[in-house]
């Protein structure tokens, strides 16, 4: 199943550019609101001022007005084409906005061009909006004695002036994020070239190259991901070295036995009598079986080093597999003349693969009855010690040369003059599986000089 690609650049800049309309609507709408509050604040105030000059200038001199109509405060006309927001030589378009009346015993006695003939407002003091004509004003009526002084704006100047200051102010920051935007893709776009580089040089890799990949600069978040590349090929040109060397050593190992089995076979055929020909086919026979335990232990071997023949772990006794394979080895040894025993203080439980552990041991007394004296004693010995399960396999004989102990863990190899019917695979075997199990082993002579003891040491549960 393929996996589903994004673009993470792409990704990136969106969701950059949902923060950046996020952030900026929340500005707006602030900006909005303060700037109305603001402006309610000034034209309230204005207006409240405006009333108290028309009251200062016209109020107190109505008694002596003789007029039997309203006095109407007329506008040059050209404010009433003007579109422009600059103030004039005759004025502003916005004073079409702002109107004002005054009023006594019910009679309209003075008023703007811009107000209508009937009350803006309800003769009772104080701010309120009303809606005249379809449109929405705010009013302010101030009282004088007998005389109501109404002024009053349309509410589309303190929209404007919210809307131009919440403008004024998202414009700039607009722009600035578009420039922040572009500023971010770039980076983006700068940072990632060293991930370019890194899938350029493995498309121009040759397959069996396993060179380390090296980058003259790059990003430390991209680092791990070279070091981990650089120690899988490690990994990778350990185990084709591990796999080329079981190749050939198991080319190496079974051409000898085959040679063998095969000149047993010739023989055979051209024996003179039955008893000879018996004896050969009975050689051949030995070397098969030997080809055979040696196929084993290479294919033991190349699955335990590469990881693939191991289960799930388990609590197991080692008491339980001592007797296993113990039972499975006395009669083999027996046939050698040899003996085995087991001294066991208490059970020990470890955490493992069962059939690994019982392999380590079967390779343990197998090497040390094919190492150990003809009619020699075989010693199995099971405690607990610091907290670790130790499991000891001794035998009687010459100890093993103390140059030569650091070498036994090493495939194929054999001690010189020794029986050469061992394949240098069985300590092998045992040192990985103990590895696998986190475990230690030490070779080390007895302590009378005759023999040699093997100890593994595994943590208990």
């Amino acid at each position: 199943m393929s996996p589903r690609l994004y673009s993470g650049r792409r990704r990136l800049v969106l969701a950059s550019l949902g923060g950046i309309l996020l952030i900026f609507a929340g500005i707006g709408f602030g900006a909005h609101s303060v700037a109305r509050h603001e402006s309610i604040e000034l034209f309230s105030a204005r207006l409240a001022t405006s009333a108290r000059v028309l009251e200062g200038l016209v109020a107190h001199q109505l008694d002596s007005a003789t007029v039997s109509s309203p006095i109407v405060i007329t506008l040059p006309r050209e404010l009433e084409a003007s579109t422009s927001d600059a103030p004039e030589v005759f004025g502003h378009r916005y004073e079409t906005k702002i109107a004002f009346q005054v009023w006594r015993d019910g009679r309209l006695l003075v008023k703007s061009a811009s107000a209508p003939m009937n009350a803006l407002a309800a003769l009772q003091p104080g701010f309120s909006e009303h809606d005249i004509g379809g449109v929405t004003w705010e009013v302010f009526v101030l009282r004088s004695g007998d005389v109501w002084i109404m002024t009053a704006e349309k509410e589309e100047v303190r929209d404007e002036l919210s809307e131009g200051i919440g403008m004024s102010i998202l414009a700039p920051l607009a722009l600035g994020g578009l420039c922040l935007l572009a500023l971010i893709n770039f980076l983006i776009l700068r940072s990632l070239r060293p991930l370019s580089k890194l899938a350029d040089l493995i498309a121009a890799r040759k397959p069996e190259s396993l060179d380390p990949i090296v980058l003259p600069v790059a990003p430390v978040e991209l680092m791990p991901i070279v070091t981990e590349l650089n120690e899988l090929m490690d990994r990778t040109r350990a185990a084709m070295e591990r796999e080329q060397r079981f190749l050939d050593a198991a080319a190496h190992e079974i051409r000898t036995p085959i040679a063998a089995v095969q000149l047993h076979l010739e023989n055979a055929q051209r024996a003179g009598d039955d008893a000879q020909r018996c004896k050969s086919i009975e050689s051949a026979l030995a070397g098969a079986r030997r080809t055979s335990r040696l196929a084993e232990q290479l294919l033991t071997f190349s699955r335990l080093s590469s990881g693939g023949d191991t289960a799930p772990p388990e609590v197991l006794s080692l008491l339980e597999v001592c007797y296993d394979v113990i039972g499975t080895s006395e009669p083999l040894l027996d046939r050698r003349g040899q003996s085995i025993g087991l001294e066991a203080l208490e059970d020990c439980r470890v955490r493992g693969d069962a059939l690994q552990l019982r392999r380590m041991l079967q390779n343990l007394i197998d090497n040390a009855s094919l190492h150990g004296a003809a009619h020699g004693d075989i010693q199995v010995t099971l405690a607990s010690q610091g907290g670790r399960a130790v499991l000891t396999v001794s035998n009687d004989g010459v100890p093993i040369p103390a140059e030569h102990v650091a070498r036994l863990f090493t495939p194929y190899y054999r001690l010189q003059g020794t029986n050469r019917e061992g394949f240098g695979l069985g300590l092998a075997i045992v040192k990985e599986i103990v590895d696998q199990h986190g475990g230690t082993i030490v070779i080390r002579p007895k302590a009378d000089g005759q023999g040699t003891v093997v100890e593994v040491g595994l943590g208990l549960v």
